[in-house]
C-alpha cells in the first residue's frame, strides 16, 4: 500500500499535469464533434462516458432540465442534452472550446456565466438533476457552495470531489486546508476533504440523504437527494405535529428566508429517548434532517418534544406543508408560511 507520502506527490503530480494542460490551452474533454473528429482532450472519450455512465441516469432525460455547475469543455452538459435533457452549463468564465464544440455539435445547450455563489431559483429556475463535478475543492466556501447547488436541485444533486480518505484516515469528518499551492501548485486548490466529511457537508446543505457512486484514494462521487427513498403510508393519530413556528423569534407566523430559517415544532407521540437520526421530516415537499429533539418543557404535557430544523434551501416564499416521519408511521401534516427574510 503506498504510503501518505507517495500519495502526496501522486495527488501533487496529477494537479500540475491538469494545471500545465489548462495553461496551454488544449482541451481537459474529449468530446465527439461528429464526422470522425474528436477533440483531443487530456481525458478520452471511454473515460469520460464510464464516469457518465456510472451517475445512473435514466437513458432518456426527455423533460429533465439538467444543470453542470463547472461545465469547462462540456462533455457532461452534451452528453446529457444526447439524452433529452434540457441542459444549462454554468461556469465562472467562458471557456472557448465549450463554444467551439457547441457550433460543432449544433447544440442548443445555453451557457451563463456566473459563480457557484450566485446560483439561486430566482436567476435559473429549478433542476431535476444538477451536476456538481470537480468543484467543491476550489472554493474557499465550499458548504456555502453546496447550499447554492441544494437550492436550485429538485431531485439529485450529484458531487464529485477530491478527498484525502487515504492521508487522513479517521472514521469522523476532517478537512484538509491548502493555504496557497500546496495541491498541485494550484493557489485556487482550497481544501480536501474526506468522503465522511463530503456526506455530512451535503446534509448540512440541505440535501435528505447521501448514496455513494464511486470511490478511489483521492475521489469520490456521490448522490445528494432532496427527497426520501420512501414515505411511510400509514398516519397514525399519535404523531401530532402542533403549530409550527419560527424557532430563532418563536413568531408563530412561520420561519423567514435568509438568516432566520430555522423551524420549530411541538410534537405529541413520540417516544422517551428518541434520537434525531430516527426522526425525518418533510418541509415543502423535501426531506430535511432535524438538528436537535429534546423535551418542549411543558409541565402540561410532560411527553411533548421540541424539534428543530432548518427551512430545505429552495422553498419559495408562500404555504408550505410540514409533516414528521418515525418509523413506519407519519404525523399529521401543519401548514407553515413561508416569508422573504433578511439574507445571511
Amino acid at each position: 500500500m503506498p504510503t501518505g507520502e507517495e500519495l502526496r506527490k501522486d495527488i501533487h503530480r496529477r494537479a500540475v499535469e491538469h494545471k500545465t494542460a489548462m495553461e496551454a490551452g488544449s482541451w481537459w474533454h474529449s468530446i465527439d464533434l461528429g464526422h470522425g473528429q474528436v477533440t483531443p482532450g487530456a481525458h478520452g472519450l471511454e473515460e469520460l462516458s464510464g464516469i457518465y455512465a456510472r451517475f445512473n441516469l435514466p437513458d432518456d432525460l426527455s423533460g429533465k432540465r439538467f444543470l453542470d455547475v463547472g461545465c469547462w469543455d462540456g462533455f457532461y452538459s452534451f452528453e446529457a442534452e444526447r439524452h433529452g435533457a434540457e441542459v444549462v452549463a454554468v461556469d465562472c468564465w467562458r471557456p472557448e472550446n465549450f463554444f467551439i464544440a457547441r457550433r460543432a455539435l449544433q447544440s442548443k445547450v445555453e451557457f451563463r456565466e456566473m459563480s457557484v455563489y450566485e446560483l439561486s431559483r430566482e436567476a435559473l429556475g429549478s433542476f431535476d438533476v444538477v451536476l456538481f463535478h470537480g468543484v467543491l475543492y476550489h472554493l474557499r466556501h465550499p458548504l456555502l457552495g453546496l447550499e447554492c447547488v441544494c437550492e436550485v436541485t429538485d431531485e439529485l444533486a450529484i458531487i464529485e470531489s477530491h478527498v484525502v480518505d487515504n492521508l487522513i484516515d479517521l472514521p469522523r469528518p476532517v478537512m484538509e486546508f491548502y493555504e496557497l499551492d500546496e495541491l498541485g501548485g494550484q493557489p485556487d486548490n482550497w481544501w480536501g476533504p474526506n468522503s465522511e466529511c463530503l456526506v455530512r457537508m451535503a446534509r448540512a446543505a440541505g440535501f435528505a440523504r447521501t448514496e455513494a457512486v464511486h470511490r478511489e484514494p483521492t475521489r469520490v462521487t456521490i448522490k445528494a437527494y432532496r427527497r426520501w427513498a420512501d414515505s411511510p403510508s400509514r398516519r397514525s393519530p399519535a404523531l401530532r405535529i402542533r403549530s409550527p413556528f419560527n424557532a430563532v423569534t418563536f413568531d408563530p407566523q412561520g420561519p423567514n428566508r435568509g438568516r432566520h430559517a430555522l423551524v420549530g415544532l411541538y410534537v405529541e407521540g413520540l417516544p422517551e429517548g428518541v434520537a434525531r437520526e430516527e426522526l425525518r421530516l418533510e418541509v415543502g415537499g423535501f426531506g430535511i434532517n432535524p438538528y436537535s429533539v429534546g423535551s418542549a418543557g411543558n409541565s402540561q404535557l410532560p411527553a411533548l418534544k421540541q424539534i428543530n430544523t432548518r427551512l430545505p434551501p429552495g422553498l419559495m416564499p408562500g404555504p408550505a406543508t410540514v409533516r414528521l416521519l418515525y418509523q413506519d408511521r407519519q404525523s399529521n401534516e401543519q401548514e407553515i408560511r413561508v416569508v422573504e427574510g433578511t439574507p445571511w
